[in-house]
């Protein structure tokens, strides 16, 4: 069993670093889709090179700083993309703001946006070292010599990103700002990424998890964008009076609200578990694997 979830977890990033091969040198695809594969696939490596965290070779450290680094030049890209849409979104409708100045402003985000990909993902060929780091990945952990990850040390990882995820869940129970909730994103994204791949080991109860955060993520992801997008509007830079900035933020705030209604009946029922139970749970599976 140990010996084929190896096998399964070296298939999952050999699969990762090839769809970011594909995105990094397909030259018929948006830069800005190929950002947002890329950053995914980023994101489902570095989770699942937590199961590494405790072999004595560091292989997990090694590469999630290198992503890391990645992720720095890719995230502004990323998030000026996104600012485009919800600026087109919540204006789509009458904003009472003069059409001059909505015009202006989204000809500045796209302007941003071209700027970031033609000097942060060509200017510096990050594509290029992008794909040299993913080149050397294939170093798998198997050809390296490196230990297979136990299936107590994979229960330990999936163990202590549940109880994270749980106190940053409690959290915005009683503070539901930006910075609460992306907190609680981060990590419930990694604790999905791990639940999808072992899934296989109990589909009945792992499957129905990692269905759950697939929704409860991206909903996730939706109140980060709007806060993104903020931060970026409330710069001089887009010249909106005071008035005009708080009618975005009216927008913005209710675009939140809406997102926060759907949201938090599906945060419930993730949580309906304690971490304490959650272990048992996780103990009870894994001691009949």
């Amino acid at each position: 069993m140990v010996q084929d979830t190896g096998n399964r977890l070296i298939l999952a990033f050999l699969k990762q670093t090839e769809r970011i091969e594909y995105f990094c040198s397909s030259e018929n695809i948006s830069p800005n889709v190929s950002v947002h594969e890329i950053r995914k696939s980023f994101k489902r490596m570095r989770a699942l090179l937590k199961f590494y965290i405790e072999t004595p070779e560091n292989y997990a450290e090694k590469y999630n700083s290198e992503i890391k680094a990645a992720g720095k030049i890719l995230s502004p890209i990323r998030e000026s993309y996104v600012n485009i849409q919800v600026f087109e979104r919540i204006t789509e409708v009458d904003s009472h703001i003069p059409e001059r100045k909505t015009k202006q402003a989204r000809e500045h985000l796209l302007e941003k946006n071209r700027a970031l990909i033609e000097n942060g993902y060509f200017g510096n060929n990050l594509s290029e070292n992008i794909l040299q780091f993913v080149k050397s990945f294939d170093e798998l952990p198997e050809k390296a010599g490196i230990d297979i990850p136990t299936i107590s040390q994979m229960e330990k990882q999936i163990s202590e990103g549940f109880a994270e995820s749980y106190n940053f869940f409690q959290r915005i129970d009683q503070d539901t700002n930006p910075e609460n909730m992306h907190e609680l994103r981060k990590s419930l994204k990694s604790l999905w990424y791990q639940l999808d791949f072992i899934k296989f080991m109990h589909p009945r109860y792992f499957r129905m998890k990692s269905d759950q955060l697939n929704k409860i993520t991206e909903q996730l992801g939706e109140d980060h964008d709007l806060a993104v997008f903020m931060e970026e509007i409330n710069q001089e830079e887009y010249d909106f009076s005071e008035e005009e900035i708080m009618i975005l933020e009216n927008q913005v705030e209710h675009q939140r609200e809406l997102n926060l209604l759907k949201l938090s009946p599906r945060l419930r029922q993730f949580f309906n578990e304690s971490p304490e139970m959650f272990n048992r749970k996780l103990e009870k599976i894994f001691r009949i694997l």
